[in-house]
């Protein structure tokens, strides 16, 4: 909500900056500087950092996608009915991200969908002797299987990785010195100052915002794990 409200945010800033002075004092361009800087410096980091994290889930969901989607395949050299049987476990699994609207939902919640799929497994195979292609089928999946454990417990840990608090209140408290030093720039009645000083105190709220979203794991969300549930469930349709 406050990502839309920046720019009404931004105007209100202008206005005030152009008619109310905060006052003036000579040493407001030093605690600018300094402020500025140790405010960029972690900032910085923490986009960054986060940015990262970002990325480490968006190549982990596509691989997990990716395997899920190949289990589908592989099971049909042990049957058609296995291959149904399967299908509808991954549809649950991927019905429950759209249902929800939650990428990260049978990361949060408790989810059975490998547990299943080892129980279909064990169910159609069991003490059967397969022809060399069920044989070779049966080790793809259940290397596939065990991949998809090792991804989920980092997807879990990423899931975890949030900005400690005691970090959130040193940016608070650097922001805030860096909103009252620039408050102080004397620009009462100028224009073009007033708006360069109502930007860059804007600036500052949408870096929170881009932080608070990027902690929170909901930049771009439909782009990294709807659309991707949805591809898979393409595939089952016969649309892909």
């Amino acid at each position: 909500m406050t990502f839309y409200l920046t720019p009404f945010i931004f105007i209100f800033l202008s206005i005030l900056y152009f008619y109310i002075p905060f006052g003036y004092l000579d040493y407001y361009k030093t605690l600018l500087t300094i402020s500025t800087f140790l405010f960029s410096i972690f900032t910085g980091f923490f986009i960054s950092r986060q940015g990262s994290r970002y990325s480490d889930i968006r190549d982990r969901i596509t691989e997990f996608d990716g395997i899920m989607s190949s289990l589908y395949r592989q099971t049909r050299h042990l049957g058609k009915e296995a291959q149904e049987k399967i299908k509808k476990i991954i549809e649950k699994h991927y019905k429950q991200i759209l249902k929800n609207q939650a990428w990260d939902y049978n990361f949060t919640h408790k989810s059975t969908t490998l547990t299943d799929v080892h129980n279909l497994l064990e169910k159609t195979v069991g003490e059967k002797k397969l022809p060399s292609l069920g044989h070779a089928a049966i080790n793809r999946i259940m290397a596939g299987l065990l991949i998809l454990q090792q991804i989920r417990k980092s997807m879990i840990a990423l899931h975890k990785e949030r900005i400690p608090q005691f970090q959130w209140i040193l940016l608070y408290f650097l922001a805030a010195v860096l909103f009252l030093s620039l408050s102080m720039m004397p620009t009462q009645g100028l224009v073009y100052a007033s708006l360069l000083k109502g930007a860059f105190a804007s600036s500052i709220i949408f870096v929170f915002v881009l932080l608070k979203k990027f902690d929170r794991l909901d930049f771009f969300e439909k782009t990294i794990g709807e659309e991707s549930a949805q591809d898979i469930l393409d595939i089952f349709s016969g649309k892909k």
